[in-house]
């Protein structure tokens, strides 16, 4: 699942029309704080009710990041809290600190928990227990760092989740936005360091398949409409979708359309399985050999006889070949998308502009 944030602090007309993007493409999980200093409280509140009225018709779920100052900002006791929550459609309370265990069981019968991913112990585990709660029914969330350096490691991120995993939590976690960062240090908001300047499909995919993450959250304002529907388009269709650049103006008919590797996998490229079938019979005169660095999309020419037809991309640097034609190249901050393409994985080619 893929959620969003929504920044109070962002102009009314552009979370309106971020919110219009996300629900057209299936968000349904949206994310925002109440205690961030940056922010005007009253601004906060005004800006949050008028955006409540779009989720609830999009049905989507509200989640708030809170803490007990977040009462204090805005002078609401304990007691009114929950009260004070559901007044601007909030759903989901991800909850900092300051609430102790039976607040939080209270809380409970009105709103989905969700707690600090990097907080929990063996000793919370267990109060959370005693207060009655079923660990299996809450989730965890990891935290997004708006520093450079400052992400989380990814082997301690993994381990930290095998024993949230084992003790029954949901997780999620943030990757980065490509459109519009979030200020004031505008350099992502990734919960992994290594993903802070990466595709976001690919940053999407090392999270839900490799370190255990149920669900994910966009950090930044805004993702680009094109990489939200590449996500969406992994989610369910499991074809992960590749930004190319520097492409030729004599492409194969079968270019852009799905490509899936072959079973035998081969250490240098990936090999569209049924290119040279989907191709067979046509002439494909060569044309100026290329160094094939990391991300080079080519198709064999004629005169590499049985395998002309066959495209490829490669895993690492190649050297120029005359029997191999360079037909483009996946953008340098999606290449690490091509280690998740696996045996038998789907793959397909779009043309990225953007630089």
């Amino acid at each position: 699942m893929l959620g969003a944030s929504l920044y109070l602090s962002q102009s009314e007309e552009m979370n309106r029309q971020n919110l219009k993007v996300l629900n057209e493409v299936g968000v349904k999980t949206i994310f925002t704080s109440l205690h961030i200093p940056e922010e005007d409280p009253e601004q906060t509140l005004s800006g949050l009710k008028r955006m409540t009225e779009k989720t609830k018709c999009y049905g989507m779920n509200l989640m708030a990041d809170v803490s007990s100052s977040t009462l204090e900002q805005y002078s609401i006791t304990k007691e009114k809290a929950t009260d004070f929550f559901k007044e601007f459609g909030i759903t989901c309370l991800r909850i900092d600190y300051g609430f102790s265990f039976a607040e939080i069981k209270n809380f409970s019968k009105q709103f989905q928990i969700i707690l600090n991913a990097s907080t929990i112990t063996e000793e919370i585990c267990a109060s959370l227990e005693d207060a009655g709660m079923n660990l299996s029914e809450i989730t965890v969330c990891h935290n997004y760092y708006p520093r450079e350096n400052t992400g989380l490691d990814k082997n301690f991120f993994l381990k930290r989740n095998q024993y949230l995993k084992e003790k029954g939590f949901k997780i999620q976690a943030f990757i980065p936005g490509d459109l519009k960062k979030r200020g004031p240090v505008y350099a992502g908001l990734p919960t992994l360091e290594e993903h802070r300047y990466i595709d976001p499909l690919a940053a999407y995919i090392d999270l839900k398949e490799k370190n255990l993450v149920d669900e994910i959250l966009i950090g930044d304002v805004l993702m680009k409409e094109k990489t939200i529907i590449r996500i969406k388009k992994w989610i369910e269709e499991e074809v992960i979708v590749l930004p190319v650049t520097n492409v030729h103006t004599n492409l194969p008919e079968n270019f852009y359309e799905i490509h899936q590797n072959r079973q035998d996998v081969a250490r240098d490229v990936l090999r569209s399985e049924d290119s040279r079938v989907a191709l067979k019979g046509q002439s494909f005169d060569p044309i100026q050999a290329k160094q094939r660095p990391t991300g080079s999309i080519t198709l064999d020419n004629d005169l590499y006889g049985r395998y002309a037809g066959e495209l490829q991309v490669t895993k690492r640097a190649l050297p120029a070949d005359d029997r191999v034609n360079v037909l483009g190249q996946v953008k340098d901050a999606s290449l690490g998308l091509l280690e998740h393409i696996a045996a038998g994985v789907k793959f397909q080619f779009m043309e990225d502009y953007d630089e």
